[in-house]
Order: structure tokens, then sequence, then C-alpha cells
């Protein structure tokens, strides 16, 4: 495949691909085979491709037809022993072990999801990150870190909304400071704090993220 384009590239995109900007953001701190994940998606896209084509022709069947094939035919869930552990974060490391965050999970879910033709899209809630189909009159939400069980869509006011690409970074990466950091790694937390500056912030997010970037620095010396 062509050369993964750098985590800078893609974050100032204007719409750049979930799936390249996740890869793209592990590359940041470790070695990647994005054509071994990429693969991995697009096997698994076609496999639910088949499925969905077999399953009912509305919004239940196919979420469920989601949830069937990734949670319980191949066992993607949550690492309920070791939440946070930076791997959690890495796409490549949860499509090999089929653990990992609930953003990350969330991810997959998205971009299998998306190979198959349907419209699911990653949506941040208060603690938790789930997806979501937004063809029908309410969402429907599903949760990746519990084997895609269905969860219900009453979350608050404006809360359950399609989440951008750029969205679900920031979220990644506010993970992986707060990971490293509490292991110690100051260095990564640094450099993930540094990375999240690419993203596009509005100016008080903005504002905030340089002065915690300026603190971890001051730390270091």
């Amino acid at each position: 495949m062509p050369e993964l384009p750098s985590f800078a590239e893609l974050a100032t995109a204007p719409d750049p691909s979930l799936d390249l900007l996740a890869l793209a953001l592990a590359a940041e701190f470790r070695t990647v085979d994005p054509g071994a994940a990429l693969a991995t998606l697009d096997a698994l896209g076609a496999e639910l491709g088949a499925v969905v084509a077999r399953a009912a022709d509305d919004v239940a069947g196919q979420v469920r037809a989601c949830a069937d094939l990734l949670g319980a035919v191949h066992g993607f869930t949550g690492d309920h022993k070791d939440y946070d552990h930076p791997d959690n974060s890495m796409l490549d490391l949860v499509l090999e072990r089929r653990r990992g965050l609930p953003i990350v999970l969330s991810v997959v879910y998205v971009e299998v999801a998306h190979r198959a033709g349907l419209p699911l899209a990653g949506v941040g809630l208060p603690g938790h990150f789930v997806v979501g189909h937004f063809g029908a009159a309410t969402p429907v939400l599903l949760d990746p870190f519990n084997g895609g069980r269905r969860i219900d869509a009453d979350a608050g006011a404006g809360a359950v909304r399609p989440w951008s690409a750029s969205e679900i970074a920031m979220r990644m990466l506010n993970n992986l400071v707060a990971s490293h950091t509490r292991r110690g790694d100051f260095g990564l937390a640094i450099r993930a704090a540094t990375l999240r500056l690419a993203l596009p912030a509005d100016d008080a997010l903005r504002q905030t993220l340089e002065v915690e970037l300026r603190s971890m620095r001051a730390q270091m010396n």
C-alpha cells in the first residue's frame, strides 16, 4: 500500500479518514504495519457485508448483524483487566488482540461497518464511548466495549451525535496522556500532549491544551 501519511498531515486535512488517522496516531509511538491493519479491516468489512446482505433490511437488523459478527463471532470486547494500558489505544494492536478501550473498539466497528456500507459513527458520551446508527428517528447505539450490546440513547439532549475523526483522535490522545502519566512515562505523555495541538480546536480548548503541555514540560526540567 502507499506510505501512511503522517499524523500531522492527516490532522490538518479537512475530512481525514478515521482508520488512517488512528493508525498514524499509533505510528507516532511505535512501529506500525498499516497494510496489515487495513487488510484486517477490509476482511472484516467484506464478511459483514455478506452477513448484512442476508439480514433484515432495517436499522435494527443491520446493527444486530454488526454486533453479532464483531462481538460474538470475532470476540472484540473491552480489556477489563488492564483497562488504560497504552496498547488499548493502538488500533493495529486492538485489531490483533481484539481487546481495547471503548473508543478504539468503536473505531473498529465504524470502519468495518463503513466497508460493509453501514453508516455507523462514533458517539462520545460522558465517561464512555459507543457507536450509533443514525438512520432511524431515534439513534440505535451499540457498546463495543461490552461485545456490541445495544444500549439506550438517553444520554441527554445533544450528547448523542456523530463524532468527527478529529474529535475521536483528540479523545484518544487525552487517554494516552493520562495513561502514560499514570505510568510515569512523562516523555510519552508529552508526546501525546504535543500531538493534540495538531488537531482542530477552538481557542479556549487550544489554550487549555497549551497550558497543560507547558506544565508537563516544566515538570520534566
